[in-house]
């Protein structure tokens, strides 16, 4: 049986990436994604549900993410280790 397939909205700034995804996937591969659009590491990214912080090897159906969610991409700055608002 295929897992449940789900819908994602990622936001960053005035950009926003519409994903399908299983409910199995672990957060990094949304980061992978990302990857073609942002000259970032995936080190170097995090993504919210809400003020959450998502946990990168823990899937989405552990962490609770519903389909048609919107998430938010935050990039780390530079070298100062400082975080997009």
């Amino acid at each position: 049986m295929e897992p449940l397939k789900i819908y994602l909205r990622i936001k960053r700034e005035n950009r926003v990436f519409f994903f399908e995804c299983s409910l199995l996937d672990p957060v990094e591969i949304l980061k992978r994604k990302l990857l073609p659009y942002y000259k970032q590491e995936i080190q170097d990214m995090r993504i919210y549900f809400g003020d959450r912080l998502l946990d990168d090897k823990a899937n989405l159906q552990d962490q609770a993410v519903p389909n048609d969610s919107c998430l938010i991409l935050k990039l780390r700055k530079g070298m100062s280790g400082e975080w997009d608002e």
